[in-house]
């Protein structure tokens, strides 16, 4: 699969936005399908455990994050029972007064699941992206704004 990426911008200057992007174990508050994340540090590295909820099936992973702090997150696979890839980011601009310019872009990958017919794995990578991302974007939109 190919990037997906989507820009917005968003009411907050981006120090704002930084800090909602880096609350990761908040992120079952608000982030749609989330249903748990647990935050650790390995090795000098922040590693984030997320459970996520498709809707077919849930799915377990850990991604290794890196922050510049107040304009970038990256991220990439660690480890996953049904990820082969996935890998991010957030960049972040300031954007006229008190508004950041938020670029979210993501590259996901489903292993092939014994037993699982691909059109299924290539509908639940769908799920991961195309239809979740707006979803993502408008929840941290919200949630960084206060709405």
């Amino acid at each position: 699969m190919a990037v997906v990426a989507q820009e917005l911008v968003i009411h907050v200057g981006p120090d704002a936005l930084f800090d909602v992007i880096v609350d990761y174990a908040r992120y079952p508050e608000f982030v749609p399908g989330i249903k748990a994340c647990q935050v650790r540090s390995v090795a000098g590295e922040k590693h984030v455990e997320y459970e996520l909820d498709l809707g077919l099936r849930r799915v377990r992973y850990v991604l290794r994050h890196h922050e510049v702090r107040p304009s970038k997150v990256t991220w990439s696979l660690v480890s996953g029972d049904t990820m082969k890839v996935s890998s991010g980011s957030w960049e972040l601009e300031p954007h006229g007064k008190g508004q950041t310019r938020a670029r979210y872009a993501v590259d996901v990958q489903l292993a092939r699941i014994p037993l699982v017919p691909q059109r299924l794995i290539d509908r639940m990578t769908d799920e991961m992206t195309k239809v979740q991302l707006p979803r993502t974007l408008e929840a941290f939109r919200k949630r960084a704004e206060g709405k």
